[in-house]
């Protein structure tokens, strides 16, 4: 561990940073910070926000924005002074919208200072799922599809000095934009294990309901759960209200329990023999709510989609692929019997149990001292 206590600068969007009900960038910036000072580096953190202007207004309001919601200019004094006067070296982009800012930043600092982005998912590729699930897609989408590549390609090749994902599919992607010095860091599992009362035959699912990786994984489960003749009962929490009802109404056995506090998600989700992570594709990032449900002990059915972005110790949680069919059934044989469901919620507390930190504070650690050395 560095023992010298290394001052490191962390850039992020306050929003990231002070928040009353966390989202799943809150909790990665969360985590980022946490493996920083486990590495044991001594992490100042400068909040900055958006620079909203008409013309940024017209092209958010269009779907047309890349990466342009971000001025430096405003930060830039505060940002250079502070790498000066603690002689840092090691710079940190929470996400890499803000990456384009080490142009400038470099003017006014050492050489030797490294600039690194906390890539929280693929914004192309996500977006790229998003525009073909249409049935036609627009030229504007298109053009911004092709624009977010190419300031994907400016930002790995020549904005940053390394990249840390949270998944190590999206390592491949980086380097294939570009970048040169990727280094993949897990989920943070810890555990809070709950009292698991479950109530016969009930699965459950969490999350923003009108998400498309999330409406569509309820769908395509819930037609195969159809299929199968399942006579139990699946409960939705989340919102928005709209969405959920939705849901509720195109399926007999949807429950929906609407928004709840965090207080009353333990105590419901708690009652589920299984916490569902229908994911049936490589969106970006990881899946947050994966994490939660492992910390808290609760058993657990995913996709190989599902469980990027994890260093798991068991693989019982999850099919070999990510065909709703394949998942339904894992979860129709799970019910079946006590002794089934008892054996998924073990292989979820293996997992929380065999995480080990410290050897990925230790990789983190090994990869920006590589880094540094760099010329």
């Amino acid at each position: 561990m560095n023992t010298l206590k290394e001052t490191v600068l962390f850039l992020s969007d306050k929003v990231f940073v002070d928040y009353t009900i966390p989202g799943g960038v809150q909790l990665c910036t969360h985590e980022f910070i946490e493996y920083l000072e486990g590495a044991g580096y001594v992490v100042k953190i400068i909040k900055v926000s958006p620079t909203i202007t008409l013309a940024r207004k017209v092209r958010k309001k269009l779907h047309i924005e890349a990466y342009e919601l971000y001025d430096v200019d405003s930060w830039l004094e505060e940002i250079t002074s502070a790498i000066n006067a603690a002689n840092i070296k090691l710079v940190f982009f929470n996400q890499v919208n803000l990456a384009h800012w080490s142009e400038k930043i470099k003017t006014g600092v050492a050489k030797d200072v490294k600039f690194i982005g906390l890539s929280h998912g693929n914004e192309s590729g996500d977006y790229l799922h998003d525009v073909t699930e249409t049935k036609e897609t627009s030229f504007l989408k298109t053009w911004r599809l092709g624009k977010l590549i190419v300031k994907e390609k400016a930002i790995f090749s020549r904005f940053l000095d390394g990249v840390i994902t949270i998944s190590d599919n999206e390592t491949y992607i980086d380097q294939w934009l570009g970048a040169q010095n990727v280094f993949y860091l897990p989920r943070i599992l810890k555990r809070d294990f709950i009292d698991w009362k479950p109530a016969s035959n009930t699965i459950g699912f969490v999350g923003t309901l009108n998400h498309l990786p999330n409406k569509k994984g309820i769908e395509l489960l819930s037609d195969e759960l159809q299929k199968l003749g399942f006579k139990g009962k699946l409960k939705l929490v989340g919102g928005p209200e709209y969405a959920g009802r939705a849901l509720a109404q195109r399926y007999s056995f949807i429950k929906y329990c609407g928004f709840i506090n965090s207080e009353q998600l333990v105590k419901e989700a708690a009652t589920w023999c299984i916490f569902l992570n229908p994911v049936f594709w490589y969106a970006r990032g990881s899946s947050t709510k994966l994490s939660q449900a492992l910390n808290w002990g609760l058993p657990v059915v995913s996709t190989m989609a599902g469980v990027r972005g994890y260093d798991l110790a068991s693989h019982a949680i999850y099919i070999d692929n990510n065909r709703p069919a394949d998942l339904a059934k894992m979860i129709i044989n799970s019910l079946a019997s006590d002794e089934k469901l008892k054996a998924l919620k073990q292989a979820s507390a293996d997992n929380v149990i065999k995480f080990d930190l410290n050897k990925w504070t230790t990789r983190l650690e090994d990869f920006l001292t590589s880094l540094k050395e760099l010329e």
